[in-house]
Order: C-alpha cells, then structure tokens, then sequence
C-alpha cells in the first residue's frame, strides 16, 4: 500500500499544464517500488526512496553536465578531474587516499594517475621505504588545467543551484554533509 501522498497529480508545470517527465518518473517509480514491498522488512519507506532516487538523479545528471560541457572539451575525464582536484587540495596523497576520498575505485586512480603523469599534470613518486606506495602531487600545468576546469564547472555550479535563496543551499549543503558522515553497514545498522 502506498502511504505517500503522490504529489503529481496537483502539481502543474508552467509550459504544459501538466506534472513534467521528470516529475511522472519520480511518480511512476514511486508507484512501482511500492508494489515491491519492503523484502521481508514491511513497508517501502516511500520518502526515504524518492530521497535516496533523487539524490541519484541529480548526482548523474550533473557529473554528466559537467563531464560533457566541461571537462571533456578540456582534455580530462571527470575521474580525471576528480583526482586532480583531490590531490591539488592536499598537495600530495597516496593512491589509497586518492580513491576513498574522490569516490574513484583504486585501480581507476591507477590508471588516471598514469594517464595525468602522462599529459604531464601529475607526478607519482616512490616511497624509498616501500615501492609499492606513491604518493602524487599536481604539476603547475595540473593547476592551470585545473584553474580552467573548475572555472567552468563553477559557473554551471552557480546556475544549477540559482534556483535555491541562501537559507535553502545552506540547509541542503548541511544537509549532504550530515549524509556524507553516515556510513550503512552491511547489517543494516549505521556507524560514523
């Protein structure tokens, strides 16, 4: 049974007069999930899905903007990208330290670390003690590319969220970071 209200039907859009694409996936989906049940655990929380499918959403929508619009054109790949602007934030970071932190799988950081050093962005060194650890730092060219990066995807930034005021970017940046800090364990209970 579904215990949320679907918002949809009411809600008009200013061109069309009806809900949008976006706003009838959201509700169809919705829909859907809840004749799944819960698997074995009761009721679908129908809020905690649409959040969680949302929050999905936007993260592909925007990481591909971003890639297409900015990036690529640029010469870089978002996982590119990503370790770039990780390393640059910290000066110099293990490989290890570079996947956990930019979301990118180790062996991806490998293989873009190899690919920076290459277009002469990055540098990997050895650890004397341990060759099998290197730490990489952002070449000046890194920073520049980076610099050029950034700008562009700032000013997509800036448009994408125009359509909050202040209190609500605040309350939803406080809001992903309160998110980022839960991890999910595979028991289903949370830990920090």
């Amino acid at each position: 049974m579904v215990t949320r209200l679907l918002w949809c039907v009411g809600k008009r859009s200013r061109s069309a007069g009806r809900c949008s694409m976006s706003d009838e996936f959201e509700q169809r989906a919705t829909e859907r999930v809840a004749e799944l049940g819960g698997g074995g655990d009761g009721e679908v929380n129908l809020e905690s899905f649409a959040a969680s499918f949302d929050l999905f959403r936007l993260a592909t929508r925007t990481i591909g903007d971003f890639d297409t619009e900015v990036h690529r054109p640029l010469g870089l790949s978002m996982a590119g990208f990503r370790v770039l602007f990780t390393v640059w934030v910290f000066g110099s970071l293990e490989v290890r330290e570079i996947a956990r932190l930019s979301g990118v799988s180790r062996a991806a950081v490998s293989g873009v670390v190899t690919t920076l050093e290459r277009e002469q962005l990055a540098l990997r060194q050895r650890d004397q003690a341990d060759g099998r650890l290197a730490s990489v730092t952002v070449t000046d060219a890194g920073v520049e590319k980076l610099r050029q990066a950034y700008g562009g995807q700032h000013r997509r930034e800036q448009r994408l969220f125009s359509v909050l005021d202040e209190a609500e970017l605040n309350a939803f940046t406080e809001t992903l970071r309160k998110l980022l800090r839960v991890r999910i364990d595979n028991d289903g209970g949370q830990r920090d």
